[in-house]
């Protein structure tokens, strides 16, 4: 297996846009070409392009509009399909970052040399559901819209057996705008108060407006390498330490459900990476829903179960805190693009292991990304990557 490396990342903001699905993926992959300037399109080998509703082939369309779409920006206009394979990822909200493992494994295992991977998705407002016909849907629903109610069951559970508060998903939700303020690409950036956060519409008792993750349209895309190439073309390289993937099981409770895959993948990549919860500096988590944010700290051994409370109530995930937690505003204010959301955790991540991050943590060196996807009792999918600032 050989040393993978990212060398340039980009993405562009997370709102609800006018533009065609495929000019927003193509601006997500334009702001890669900036942040390097010695790889071109002509110099990729591979494409791996994730999305949920984007339809057939999409990688394919974004692509080919690319030369077009840069020439309106007044850049010099690189053409998108040279030949090279190009692949499609869809699965759920972790398509981005199955995209982007793909990638990974091909240059790790010696197939390719530089590959680009890249996630876009266009979602109206609403509440994610599946339509008729299997595709992607949003819609408003007359009563409880169906996921965040699954997630609002299990933070009940938790409630009635550890004593978890309201007040800590609200917690969770203040973190994210804080974070997010600073951060120019996230959707929401207005700070709130934890009052603000309790007394939000309702979406699914206990989980307010403001505890739950919002849809959002955006692209995003990273470059990846050689560890050997990197170091020649890049100063602030960041290497794929591993990456772990697991679903869910069968024959467990619907709360030991949110844990069980997670502590799985969580317990891999530490042995993968060689590394334990302390030697993590900064991290990304899937926080779709408050609860989701509090019970990650539990699965990945930041907090003890039952005691995630207690950890945010400490400050732990904040800044300045132990463990830094979704600097950019996580899902829940910088917006959530499924096949988008996956490259815009990388892309914070490396901006932080290079030491340029809006809301910088001192000194990071390891990185934690963590993505998931799909619906309880599915099977979902549950994905761990560790990164380290490169030499």
């Amino acid at each position: 297996m050989r040393g993978v490396s990212i060398v340039a990342v980009g993405m562009t903001e997370f709102r609800h846009r006018p533009e065609p699905f495929m000019d927003i993926g193509a601006d997500g992959i334009i702001q890669a070409l900036k942040d390097t300037e010695e790889l071109e399109i002509k110099d990729m080998e591979a494409a791996y392009c994730g999305t949920m509703g984007g339809g057939p082939q999409a990688g394919q369309r974004i692509l080919a509009r690319l030369k077009s779409r840069m020439e309106e920006q007044g850049l010099d206009g690189q053409e998108g399909l040279t030949g090279y394979p190009i692949s499609n990822w869809e699965n759920q909200c972790t398509s981005g970052t199955c995209a982007f493992d793909a990638a990974y494994r091909d240059i790790a295992a010696g197939f390719h040399d530089i590959v680009l991977a890249f996630g876009a998705e266009k979602l109206g407002k609403g509440s994610l559901s599946m339509g008729a016909g299997g595709g992607l849907s949003t819609a408003k629903f007359r009563g409880p819209p169906p996921v965040p109610t699954m997630f609002a069951g299990n933070a009940k559970r938790h409630m009635k057996r550890f004593g978890t508060k309201r007040e800590h998903l609200a917690m969770v939700a203040v973190k994210s705008k804080e974070y997010a303020a600073r951060n120019p690409n996230a959707q929401y950036r207005k700070p709130i108060t934890v009052d603000e956060a309790l007394n939000a519409k309702m979406i699914a008792d206990p989980l307010s407006m403001f505890m739950c993750c919002p849809t959002s349209t955006g692209g995003s895309s990273c470059i990846l390498t050689t560890t050997e190439i990197a170091r020649k073309i890049c100063e602030t390289p960041v290497e794929v330490v591993c990456g772990t993937n697991k679903t869910a099981r069968t024959g467990i409770g619907a709360l030991e459900t949110g844990w069980d895959p997670n502590i799985r993948a969580g317990r891999e990549a530490y042995r993968l990476a060689g590394i334990t919860a302390k030697d993590i500096d900064v991290a990304q988590v899937h926080d779709c829903f408050a609860i989701a944010e509090l019970m990650h700290y539990e699965s990945f051994g930041w907090a003890e179960i039952g005691k995630c409370g207690e950890w945010i109530e400490s400050g732990g995930p904040c800044k300045g805190g132990e463990l830094p937690v979704n600097t950019d505003g996580g899902l829940i204010s910088k917006g959530h693009p499924l096949g988008a959301t996956g490259f815009a955790q990388l892309y914070e991540l490396t901006h932080q292991l290079r030491g340029d991050a809006h809301t910088q943590v001192p000194d990071a060196e390891i990185a934690w990304k963590h993505n998931m996807g799909g619906g309880v009792g599915v099977g979902m999918t549950y994905i761990v990557h560790v990164l380290k600032r490169g030499r």
